[in-house]
């Protein structure tokens, strides 16, 4: 039931690798030149793909928890990736009415 060491050996290079990817995409993000709204939104889908498949291994493989656990670090990837491209665009100024337009008070 426990992991071995190998496979924990294998399960923290692999939140390791995550993490660096993650810290490597939030901190060029303002640099991407992107829409980060189409951006936020596509990680918002592959997190929630990443929960349900996470949720299903948990209901349908009961015992075996490496599968679920790398599921959840991937998961949690998404999801900081997510919450930054949100994060970042809440922070961006909205863009200017176009010039002659009415402004409504």
């Amino acid at each position: 039931m426990w992991l071995s060491n190998a496979e924990l050996a294998g399960t923290l290079l692999f939140a390791l690798i995550l993490a660096g990817l993650s810290f490597l995409i939030i901190r060029s993000m303002p640099k991407m030149g992107l829409n980060i709204t189409a951006f936020r939104k596509r990680t918002l889908v592959w997190t929630q793909v990443a929960l349900v498949l996470t949720v299903l291994q948990l209901n349908f493989k009961a015992g075996d928890w490496r599968f679920a656990i790398i599921l959840g670090m991937i998961v949690l990837f998404t999801g900081s990736i997510w919450l930054s491209a949100r994060r970042y665009d809440q922070l961006l100024p909205t863009a200017p009415d176009a010039e002659g337009a009415p402004s409504e008070q």
